[in-house]
């Protein structure tokens, strides 16, 4: 008897916690149940917010493209070494074109990504809420800017196609170069046509170029169309002279006061990234191309430009520059000058993306050719010198002793105008190499140490990345023909030259 209330007991005992158990699943049901109508709002992290302010992301992809395409891997090392400007005098791979693939398939990555945040800020002036003419014209401008070096390095890439991955559009196709200048300068002009419309909204802290200055993005703007223009004028003058005609009398820089520099804090972590690598390389030196015709015709951006290689038995400043991609054995390292202070030794120093002095030898091309720029094509030119002596802070006296010099003075030769606008193109090292691929001013071989024979001329083009032949390749393989030796053979659609290989 006593075992069997014992057993009642049990049983009963084990009914309650069955029906506790219940009771507690059945409540903590309810609880999830409520708590998943506002589980979005209950997850958001205040301190990693999704959208951020337009004038942040215009911030970050200006300094993100000057950090990533001003610095050694994407400047020093490859384009002003193929420009003739700067070479390696230590590690010199890259400079006889022996390139890493992790580095070009960054260099892709990092374009792509900076015009997709530039997007972001492009469509969110376009809603509704959102009144910001100014700021959509400003990331316009700026992503036109990247997305001529992109095509400028690779030639074709995805345009048409391209920044619209949360369509699904993972793997873009290419446009052609001629199809992706259409829409450099169609969405140029959209981009003038919306500062000529007077918009003055404001751009915020995040304009580390200009300062919230819209007036001088609009002259950066029309600036711009005027590089594009003469990038194609020998491939398309009617079109180039459309697009000079179009900027008429909308302003465009006109001294060095309106430079779309980038000017660094100074303090870790945003130094100027030349002199952030000096801190730890002593990889570069002045390439022998530009120092030797400086040196030829009395230039005085010499000492600014270099610093002496070393000084003789009379305490002479000597300057020295290395040939591109030189061989190992044929210079002597502890001699080679080496950039100079203004450019490389300033922590708070600059970041050239576009210069007065460009815009005024692009006008005095525009103007050799007939076109009506407002000047004539000596004027055009004398001021491009100028302003670029200027800007190396040089004054009057310096300035009228070099035009002075018959092989300097205007004459309406071209290939004086062209070797004056690749001077005054120093530190930026892709529109340089840009102009001597349409040029051939100064006229250069390809470097001295290259394992790849059969060329006669530096690069043509950049490699395009391992990364979009594995993951795109059915978009890209048709642009792969003709390439050669990963650098050569096609050709930019503007680069006209003949004799070349």
């Amino acid at each position: 008897m006593n075992n069997l209330k014992f057993k009642n007991k049990i049983i009963m005992s084990m009914k309650k916690l069955l029906n506790i158990k219940a009771f507690l699943v059945l409540a903590l049901i309810f609880m999830m149940v409520g708590c998943t109508k506002d589980f979005e709002d209950m997850n958001i992290n205040p301190n990693e917010p999704n959208e951020a302010p337009s004038t942040n992301i215009l911030a970050y992809a200006l300094r993100y493209y000057a950090d990533n395409f001003f610095n050694a891997w994407q400047n020093m090392n490859e384009p002003s070494s193929y420009a003739g400007h700067i070479s390696k005098i230590q590690y010199i791979d890259e400079a006889r074109y022996q390139y890493r693939e992790g580095v070009v398939n960054n260099a892709w990555r990092d374009v792509y990504n900076v015009m997709n945040d530039l997007q972001k800020v492009i469509d969110k002036s376009a809603e509704d809420e959102e009144n910001t003419p100014a700021m959509k014209a400003a990331a316009l401008t700026f992503q036109m800017y990247i997305l001529q070096v992109t095509t400028d390095k690779w030639k074709a890439v995805p345009w048409s196609q391209a920044l619209q991955g949360q369509d699904g559009i993972t793997n873009p196709g290419y446009d052609e170069q001629a199809a992706v200048y259409d829409a450099i300068i169609a969405n140029l002009e959209a981009a003038s046509d919306i500062f000529a419309s007077g918009a003055d909204d404001d751009l915020g802290s995040g304009d580390i170029l200009f300062g919230g200055d819209i007036s001088k993005w609009e002259k950066f703007c029309n600036s711009l169309r005027l590089r594009v223009a003469i990038r194609i004028s020998k491939v398309d003058a009617a079109k180039a002279q459309a697009i000079f005609n179009a900027v008429g009398s909308r302003p465009v820089m006109e001294d060095n006061s309106d430079n779309a520099y980038l000017w660094w804090p100074g303090a870790a972590p945003y130094k100027e990234p030349f002199q952030e690598d000096s801190e730890t390389r002593d990889d570069h030196g002045m390439c022998n191309t530009l120092i030797d015709y400086l040196i030829e015709y009395n230039d005085p951006r010499l000492p600014v430009m270099a610093h002496p290689g070393y000084f003789d038995e009379n305490e002479n400043p000597v300057y020295l520059g290395i040939a591109a991609g030189a061989l190992d054995g044929t210079f002597d390292m502890s001699k080679i000058s080496r950039i100079g202070a203004i450019y490389r030794d300033d922590a708070a120093g600059f970041t050239p993306f576009m210069r007065v002095a460009e815009v005024m030898f692009n006008k005095a091309e525009a103007a050799a050719l007939g076109w009506n720029v407002g000047m004539t094509a000596k004027d055009a030119y004398e001021m491009g010198v100028k302003m670029s002596m200027y800007e190396n802070g040089l004054g009057d006296a310096e300035y009228d002793a070099y035009i002075a010099q018959p092989a300097i003075a205007w004459d309406g030769s071209m290939e004086k105008l062209y070797m004056q606008k690749w001077i005054c193109l120093f530190k930026d090292g892709m529109e340089a190499w840009s102009e001597t691929r349409r040029t051939d001013v100064p006229l250069m071989g390809p470097a001295e140490g290259s394992p790849y024979t059969g060329h006669n001329r530096p690069p043509f083009r950049y490699p395009y990345p391992t990364n979009e032949v594995n993951l795109n390749g059915t978009a890209i393989t048709p642009f792969l023909t003709g390439i050669v030796d990963d650098f050569w053979g096609q050709r930019m659609w503007w680069d006209t030259r003949s004799g070349v290989q």
